[in-house]
C-alpha cells in the first residue's frame, strides 16, 4: 500500500481527511474496490493503474472513495 500512498496526499486533501494510518488503509480499500481490483493487488499493480487514469477518471475516483469512506462508517 504505502508505495503508491505517499503520492495520494492529493486525495486526503480533496476528501478532507488525515492522512495517517487508519485513513489510508482505509483509502487503499476504497481505490481498490473502486479500481476493481481484490484487496491483495500488490501496490506497484495499484500505482500502474493510477497512472493510467485520465483527469475526467480521477475526479469519477474521488467521487467512488468518498461514496465508500461513507459506506465503511
Amino acid at each position: 500500500m504505502t508505495c503508491y500512498m505517499r503520492h495520494m496526499g492529493w486525495m486526503f486533501r480533496v476528501l478532507d481527511i488525515d492522512n495517517d494510518a487508519g485513513n489510508r488503509h482505509r483509502v487503499d480499500r476504497a481505490i481498490k474496490h473502486a479500481l476493481e481490483l481484490a484487496h491483495d493487488t500488490p501496490c506497484p499493480e495499484v500505482k500502474a493503474y493510477l497512472d493510467a487514469l485520465s483527469a475526467e477518471e480521477r475526479f469519477e475516483l474521488i467521487d467512488t472513495v468518498e461514496q465508500e469512506l461513507g459506506a465503511q462508517d
